[in-house]
Order: C-alpha cells, then structure tokens, then sequence
C-alpha cells in the first residue's frame, strides 16, 4: 500500500540528518528555556480569550458565533499541524518556529483591532494556524533535544510552562478585560511574543538537515479542511439556524461525508501522506485516537463554557470567571504527575483511563446541578477533579499509544494523536455550542422586539455589566415594567442559561463515558505498558 511506502522514507530521512542531541549540555539548557518561554506565551493566549469571551461579545456584539473563537480556531489549528509538520522537514525547525511566533503576532494585532465578531473569527482562524505551527514545533523539537532517558524529564519542563500558563492565562484575562480592555488580551502577545523571537534567534541552534526534500499533500490537505469545515457548520448551524432535515444541513453533512471518502482515497495513494491511514488498522492506536478525540472535546466544555457559567449564571466578574480555570490547571498539573508515576511504576493504562474519565464524567454530572446560588468554591473543587481526572485520560491515551507502536514511525504516531486532539476540540466547541444555543433559543420567542425585554434574554447582555446595567434603565424608565420586572427577567434569563449550561455539561459528562468504554477497548488486553525505549533510538533532528 502506498501509505506504507512513505513512513519508511520518512524514518530514513530522519536518521540520515545530523542530531540535535548532539549539541552541548548548556545550550541545550538555553535552547529548553526558549521554547518554554514561547509555549507559555502561545498556550497562555487560550485561556485568557476564554475568560475575556464574554467581555467580547459585550461590546460588539456576536452572541450567535460567539462559539467561532474557539471553533474557527481550533479547526485551523487541527488542519495546519500535518502541513506545518511536513513544512519543518522541509525548511527546517527552526525556520518554520521562528516564522510561526512572527505570524501569531500578527494575527493577535488583527484581533486585537477588530471591530465586530466577524473579523475577530478571521483573525482567530489565522491565529489557530500560527498556534499550531509553534506547538507542534516545540513539542517536536524538545523531543529531538534529548535521549529516550532524558526525554520524560525535559518533557516535564515543558508541561510545566504549559500548566503555568494555564493557571497565569485566567487570572490575566480577567484583570485585563474588567480593568483595561479585551483588546489587551490579544496585544500582550506582540511584547512576549518578541521577547521568546529573541531567545529562539540567539540560543537555538542551525542544525544541518538532509538535503532530500518531501512535498506537501496538498490534495489531502484540502480535502480535509473542506471536509471539516462542512461537518463544523452542520453541528453549529444545526436546529439553530436551520433545521437538521433542511437541505443545507443534510447538504453539508453529505458533501462532507463524500469528501471524507475522497480524502481516504487520495491518502491510500499518496506516496507522502498527511494522514498515514494504515494507522488505524492497529488496535491500540485507533481506540486511543478515538479517547483522545473525545477527552479533549470534553476539555473544551469546562474551558469555554464554565466561565459563561460563571458570569451569566453567577453573576460574577470575569476576573472571577478564572478562578474554575485556574482549579482546571492545577488538577491536570498534579494529575499529570501522578499519572505518570503510576504509568512508568506499575504501567495498568487501562485502570488509569477508566478511573480518570469516570472521575471526570462523575464531576461534570455535579457541575450540572449547580445554579445561580450556588458558591463558586464548590465549583473551584469540583473543576479541580475534572482536571485531575483528565490528566489521567491524556496520559494513559498517550504514551501507551505511542510505546505500542514501532519506534520507526514514532513522530507519525504522534503528530497524528496531536491531530485528533485538535479535531475533537474543534469537534467540541461545534457541538456545545448548537446544544447551548438550542436549549436557550426558546428565551427570544414572543418578545416584543422594541422592548428592553428582548436584550435581558440575550445570554450576551447578561454577562456584561455597562450593558446590563442600560438595560435596567430601560425597564425603570417604562412604567410597564419597572424594577421588580427587571429583576424577575433577569432572574429568568440567567434560569434559562442556567438550564442550557447543565446540558452542555451533561453532554460531556456523556463524552467522558464514551471514553471509559474506549479505554477498556484500547487497552483489552491488560498487558503492562513498557514506558522506557531504547537509548539506541534515532531522535528526529532536522534543524
């Protein structure tokens, strides 16, 4: 088969290019400081447009594509990283970083200046390329840094810049968006994003690479958006805006169904695939793809919608909208690390996935019972387990995988796992969002379209305090209605997204028991997972 042909090729040009494994101790100290520096800003951006989302919709406007920040910018993230990838053989590592910290920069000023949701999705979809091109050039280049003995522990480091990112990003966000501006938000990226462009320039070595060039799968790649892209506008537009029987949805759905087809046609004959499809024809690594597709998408459930949770529901600012954000972060932190002693001490990745998305659906399930008088502590701890459990799915779903398959193909495996992470964040965010939006649609019908009525309905008035507060002014200034009716619609408004959220939360929940059942799949057989390689294995070390 044609797929098979191009892993070995691949492999053989890995092994023939001088090793970045070589280069001295120190400066590979300095070069593990750049790249941490750099996650840490790329992953920071994540978390605090999450918190500042609702700040965002308040001022223009969008409510209807406010799930698009995250979607448009999961799904270019998703469809970039085989192409960044394949560009990195091409062109070198440290090229295609370098050149994708300078377009995340750009493309956080675009966002930043733009004056409706519509340019903010734009900029958000260019940022998600950029985003991928610097994640997956970090993740690959500090694997090539250093010997299978060495890897874990430098892969720690790494994580930990991610972790502090994400416990940072909320906290930031939030005092950004209250005290100065949303727009601040994105513009933080250009002085950080500089600062990490200087490490990287002057620390990171020019690694000789092989001269034998590969060549995009352009065919593939199209395919692939195209096909995503239509499966994405069904689920959001589906029961929303359209019906789910309506031609333009049953339109989508087919015409992606078809270029999915076409797609795995195209990828069996390419000689250099994006996608190896023979992959999947392995046990372990198709059902570990699958749980990682449905852990993440859960994971985009808590990062985007519990802060609207919080401030629509609660009431809250969106400085306090971090504080689950910030629970999340610590749990996957410390669950990362006991995930890992366990899995390298006493391997069981199945137990592990079991116990962690159970302990993860379980959470969930309570977070949907919550209200608006519920104390956000309760929802702090209750994150923090979410988090925790998590962790566990990540990492049983991960390095198992990855130890189950020859160690040749190694950087397939692993890029392709990235890949479906992404997929089912993209995936996620669609599907959370047609089933907020459905839940809460029936808030609008009947309304006077002149009365102050129909903004108190809209979960995007709630959330934003000046608006809010024009809104009770309204109700003061006519005498049909009054404070004692403003309060009642308030109270009903944040009942009905109250009602929307528990959905979402459930639907999650339900993602997390589809894992449980995929991790018993994966991992049917009970065999001890072996997590040391072979200190004779080749790193990947084109420059």
């Amino acid at each position: 088969m044609a797929e098979s042909r191009a892993i070995p090729e691949q492999a053989s040009k890995e092994q023939s290019a001088t090793s970045l494994v070589d280069i001295p101790y120190r400066q590979k100290l300095l070069v593990v400081a750049g790249l941490t520096v750099t996650l840490f800003v790329a992953t920071m951006n994540q978390t605090v447009v999450a918190t500042a989302a609702q700040n965002i919709v308040a001022d223009i406007g969008g409510f209807d594509r406010f799930v698009w920040l995250f979607a448009g910018f999961s799904l270019a993230a998703t469809a970039s990283v085989p192409i960044v990838g394949k560009l990195s053989d091409i062109a070198g590592r440290k090229l295609i970083l370098i050149g994708s910290v300078i377009f995340f920069m750009a493309t956080s000023a675009a966002a930043g200046f733009s004056t409706d949701m519509t340019q903010l999705i734009v900029a958000r979809v260019l940022q998600g390329a950029a985003f991928a091109g610097v994640m997956g050039s970090v993740w690959i280049i500090m694997a090539a840094l250093w010997a299978p003995s060495e890897r874990a522990k430098w892969m720690g480091v790494a994580t930990a810049g991610f972790t502090l990112s994400g416990v940072m990003g909320p906290i930031f966000g939030g005092i950004v968006s209250d005290t100065l501006s949303w727009r601040w938000v994105f513009f933080i990226n250009i002085p950080t994003g500089a600062f990490s462009l200087l490490l990287l320039w002057i620390w990171f070595p020019n690694v000789h690479r092989d001269e034998r060039k590969g060549r995009l799968d352009l065919m593939g790649a199209v395919l692939f958006v195209g096909a995503a892209t239509a499966l994405l506008l069904a689920l959001t537009w589906g029961g929303r805006d359209y019906a789910w029987d309506s031609p333009r949805i049953l339109g989508l759905i087919g015409g992606s169904l078809v270029a999915f087809l076409v797609f795995a046609r195209v990828e069996l004959k390419a000689d250099d695939p994006m996608l190896p499809l023979n992959l999947f024809t392995h046990r372990i690594f198709a059902f570990g793809w699958l749980a990682s597709l449905t852990t993440t998408s859960t994971f985009i459930a808590v990062t985007a919608f519990q802060p609207l949770f919080v401030q629509g529901v609660m009431g809250k600012s969106a400085t306090s909208a971090a504080i689950p954000l910030i629970a999340l972060a610590i749990g996957v932190a410390g669950g990362a690390n006991v995930a890992g002693q366990i899995l390298s001490r006493r391997g069981h990745a199945r137990e592990l996935g079991i116990s962690g998305l159970s302990m993860t659906a379980v959470s969930l399930i309570f977070v949907s019972t919550l209200d608006s008088e519920s104390s956000i502590w309760s929802l702090f701890v209750v994150t923090g387990f979410i988090g925790f459990g998590m962790s566990f799915g990540f990492t049983s779903f991960t390095v198992p995988v990855q130890n189950a398959m020859p160690i040749s193909i190694l950087g397939v495996v692993t890029s392709t796992l990235q890949f479906g992470r992404l997929f089912g964040q993209a995936a996620g965010s669609a599907v959370f969002g047609a089933v907020l939006f459905a839940s809460v649609a029936g808030s609008f019908v009947g309304l006077d379209e002149d009365s102050p009525q129909v903004r108190i309905a809209d979960p995007g008035i709630i959330v934003a305090v000046d608006e809010l507060a024009e809104v009770r002014s309204e109700y003061l200034a006519d005498p049909k209605l009054g404070e004692q009716r403003y309060e009642s619609d308030l109270a009903t408004s944040r009942n009905n997204l109250s009602a929307g959220l528990s959905t979402v939360f459930l639907v999650a929940a339900a993602f997390s028991i589809t894992g449980v059942v995929l991790a018993w799949f994966t991992f049917s057989g009970g065999a001890r997972t072996v997590i040391a390689r072979r200190e004779t294995e080749i790193a990947d070390t084109t420059g």
